[in-house]
């Protein structure tokens, strides 16, 4: 099973796919899709709408697994614009006749740490010692794989180890 993971963001999506067939996941590809803030909004949304296709197509996956956005009351434009970003990522997967499963930052801090207030730096390194791998990219990237760990873990009701 392959499952593709996304960290959703206007300016920085993150993308992890993981190959779940053995004791440990594999890492197929892992980053981050960067759009311009000098871009208009609609620009930057079909950016994302198409580098997640090009991906979906690159990985094949069987799943796509999506961290649950939430927004302060206090920056409401900046709720409003992940929404778009979530609309757009949800649009996409359908198009391709995937699945899609959202997971809530708790939840996969949780399965990963076993600290629902755990900090980035913390799932960073829970997911490079989980894949075995050195250095991620990025905490967008990092974010994706561990959105991608812990929906698998979730459907297969597996301990983390």
């Amino acid at each position: 099973m392959i499952i593709l993971g996304i960290d959703p963001g206007l300016a920085s999506t993150g993308f992890g796919a993981l190959q779940f067939d053995g004791k440990t996941p594999v890492l197929i590809k892992c980053g981050a899709i960067k759009t311009f803030t000098t871009d208009t909004i609609p620009n930057r949304l079909m950016q994302i709408h198409d580098d997640v296709n090009q991906i979906i197509d690159q990985v094949n996956p069987d799943l796509v697994a999506i961290e649950d956005v939430f927004s302060l009351v206090r920056y409401p434009r900046a709720g409003i614009l992940l929404g778009s970003v979530l609309g757009v990522l949800y649009v996409t997967a359908r198009e391709k006749g995937l699945p899609v499963q959202e997971i809530a930052p708790k939840e996969i801090k949780n399965a990963l740490v076993g600290f629902g207030n755990a900090g980035k730096q913390q799932i960073k390194d829970a997911v490079a010692s989980t894949l075995r791998i050195g250095n991620i990219s990025s905490f967008h990237a990092s974010d994706a794989l561990a959105v991608a760990l812990a929906v698998y873990y979730r459907r297969e009701y597996k301990a983390v180890i």
